[in-house]
């Protein structure tokens, strides 16, 4: 594979023989480079800039220069082993280098016929370096050459084992400082190894690009991306590089990588899905606060699939997205579709929000009934629901098992403005002595609710009640202008006034505007959320009490949605949010979502689940460590519950590996030993952890040494 020529501004001499033997090579992703990005770059290391042809070894200095090498002796002996070790490894390209090679360095050798034939006898040390360099321990390696050639002064290691050291090593340079964050280094690097830059390596190819864009580079970055999409074929490396383009720059920067998308033999563009995702994220822009209208072929895009899939997550979005523009019946058409493909609470709640809209109170309550106790934010939406349908003009009469179940809804929340509802409802039905008691309910609940004071002076009229009246009157003359003027004014009756019937309740917000105020726009995604929950969580969550489908943000959003959802302890829900993370194309995202999904299974207590969770996607060794405490600790305790006491003891034998016990733990342990009958063991834990003052151990201590003298007698 070509390698990426050169940038421009380092045309020194140095890289005069890579500029001859790229010439014809494809447009370099660094020829407009900022010279200030590029100032620190090393100088470039002399080795072979071509996988395609080895030189061969330079003559000795008095040779002349253009002389091939001298002819072998015919007592000469050729090492082999590289050109063995290749074809044992299956590695065929490096195979036919290493034969170039010797043929140049030795003209009268015939390569072997067979050149797995068990005939021939390796250099067990030359052997040992290939597959040190192999395992990625190049500084083990080079040590292995100095030794080979301090036994041996005339080893000579080929070529291709000291090309290919020199490429390891930069490439790993180029990784860690790529993990770091230390962008202006990976530019540095790749600019003075231009070999790594491959469609072999395409990894080092993303980081370069991942590079010039958190640099702000983002012509480099589109260069870069690219130059992949022009060379490589790879059908999963290309649509894994259009994912990461996607994440990291501006919608405008993508239309060029676009336009380098093939199509297969049935005319199916190779990134389609990615378009219809990036039609997705713009629909769901256009929801938050301030969002931008989305392009008309994005949702033109996105309506066909949603037809097409009938996926109640989209339905679901594209039914918000409706709403938003004031189309209330075609927003119920699409939740409805969504509540018969996907039963669930969020399109209840979708459902819900858009029939209060329309103010259908009694298709509100019958949808949201089956949810109203999932979250709070259901109750309440249910709640507003059933004051929607009490209060329906003219009144209808509502069924006993219906109206029973508003009325524990409404006791168990005690919900001051559905109870005040109550109170009308039972007072339109010639019931004033229970409108008294709902009224009077729903000021105790909340003592400053108008509408409750009035429809209970109303009702204490009907019943007579002057005293009840003017009490009200007293209390809230101030207050209210019709309070004051009630019964003293030519319109007051002993029926209800016209001014006693309460509007409609005002219905939740038409779209989930609170939550969504939280999601980032889709041209902010290169924000990199933090590795571990914000120390301020707590002092931000609210932010995430509104529920938000997790499709409709990017992955980014999707993770600090997910932490904020941990700031309020509901790590049931930050599930689906770190799992929407996991499909962004930044590494970094995944791994902290893999990481917030392991810690949210483990606040559940599904430590197997947890574990699942944790090899998602790469994790730091910290990290690694942490989580695999927290499951062993989680998994040894439930082990203890159900009366696997082995299984507890080898659980925490394992834990042990990773971090010292504490007193509580160790109690465990103490009392697995003894339910196993380890009574000696047992009383020894217990002695040293009740010595520190820890006072769980005590008991345990008196049961030990109780059982202990049992046996003994």
């Amino acid at each position: 594979m070509r390698p990426l020529p050169y940038i421009v501004v380092f045309l020194a001499a140095a890289f005069a023989v890579y500029w001859v033997a790229s010439a014809g090579a494809a447009p370099s992703v660094f020829d407009a480079a900022e010279p200030a990005l590029l100032a620190q770059a090393a100088p470039a290391p002399q080795v072979q800039t071509s996988l395609d042809a080895p030189p061969a070894q330079t003559p000795p200095a008095n040779a002349p220069v253009n002389s091939p090498p001298a002819p072998a002796t015919p007592q000469a002996v050729v090492d082999e082993t590289a050109l063995r070790y290749f074809a044992q490894q299956g590695d065929t390209e490096r195979l036919q280098q290493e034969i170039a090679r010797l043929r140049a360095l030795y003209p009268n050798w015939e390569p072997p016929a067979d050149p797995l034939a068990e005939d021939y006898v390796p250099d067990a040390g030359i052997i040992a370096i290939w597959d040190l360099f192999n395992n990625g321990d190049f500084a083990g390696a080079r040590a292995a050459i100095a030794e080979k050639q301090q036994a041996d002064p005339s080893f000579v290691p080929s070529e291709d084992l000291l090309r290919s050291l020199t490429l390891g090593e930069a490439g790993e340079r180029l990784r860690n400082a790529s993990d770091a964050k230390a962008y202006d280094t990976v530019i540095s690097i790749a600019a003075n190894t231009p070999d790594l830059l491959t469609c072999d390596n395409v990894d080092f190819l993303w980081r370069l690009a991942e590079a010039f864009a958190q640099k702000d580079n983002a012509s480099r970055a589109v260069d870069t991306y690219s130059y992949v999409l022009t060379n490589c074929t790879d059908t999963a490396e290309r649509y894994s590089t259009m994912q990461k383009a996607i994440d990291l720059l501006d919608r405008a920067d993508l239309d060029p990588l676009f336009a380098l998308e093939k199509t297969d033999a049935s005319g199916v563009a190779e990134f389609a899905g990615l378009r219809l995702d990036l039609a997705r994220r713009s629909v769901a822009a256009a929801l938050q606060e301030g969002g931008a209208q989305p392009p008309a072929e994005d949702v033109a895009l996105f309506q066909a699939e949603v037809e097409r899939s009938g996926s109640g997550e989209d339905l679901r979005l594209l039914g918000y997205y409706q709403l938003q523009r004031n189309r209330t019946n075609e927003a119920r058409r699409l939740f409805e579709r969504a509540l018969e493909a996907e039963p669930s609470a969020q399109s209840a709640q979708a459902l819900g929000v858009a029939l209060l809209q329309l103010r259908d109170g009694k298709a509100a309550e019958a949808a949201l009934a089956p949810y109203r106790d999932d979250s709070d934010e259901l109750t309440a939406l249910y709640l507003d629901a059933a004051a929607a349908y009490l209060a329906t003009q003219p009144r209808v009469v509502i069924e006993e098992d219906i109206l029973g179940r508003i009325v524990d809804t409404v006791m168990g929340a005690r919900d001051a403005n559905a109870a005040q509802e109550l109170g009308w409802y039972a007072f339109n039905f010639d019931q004033p002595q229970t409108a008294v008691e709902w009224f009077s309910l729903a000021l105790q609940w909340q003592a400053d609710l108008e509408p409750a004071a009035y429809g209970k002076m109303v009702a204490s009229n009907a019943l007579g009640d002057t005293t009840t009246v003017e009490s009200i009157r007293t209390q809230w003359a101030g207050r209210s202008t019709r309070i004051a003027d009630f019964g003293r004014t030519a319109q007051t009756t002993t029926t209800t006034p016209a001014a006693a019937t309460p509007p409609l309740p005002e219905p939740r917000p038409s779209r989930p505007q609170e939550a969504l105020r939280q999601t980032k726009p889709v041209a902010e995604v290169r924000t990199v959320a933090a590795a571990a929950p914000p120390q301020n969580a707590s002092s931000r969550s609210s932010g995430c009490a509104a529920y938000v489908p997790p499709m409709s943000l990017s992955p980014g959003a999707a993770l600090n949605h997910a932490w904020c959802l941990m700031g309020l302890n509901r790590p049931a829900q930050a599930v689906d949010h770190f799992a929407r993370a996991l499909h962004s194309g930044s590494e970094t995202t995944r791994s902290d979502a893999a990481y917030g999904q392991s810690l949210a299974f483990i606040r559940m207590g599904l430590p197997d689940e947890a574990a699942v969770a944790a090899a998602a996607a790469p994790l730091t060794d910290r990290r690694a460590i942490e989580l695999e405490t927290a499951i062993l600790t989680q998994q040894a305790t439930n082990a203890y519950n159900i009366g696997d006491y082995s299984r507890a003891l080898d659980l925490l034998d394992r834990r042990a590996l990773y971090a010292a016990e504490r007193n509580d733990l160790l109690t465990l342990r103490a009392w697995s030993y003894y339910h196993l009958r380890r009574f000696n063991e047992s009383k020894r834990i217990f002695q040293a952890v009740a010595d520190t003052g820890y006072g769980d151990a005590v008991a345990g201590l008196q049961a030990a040494s109780a059982a202990l003298q049992a046996s003994s007698n």
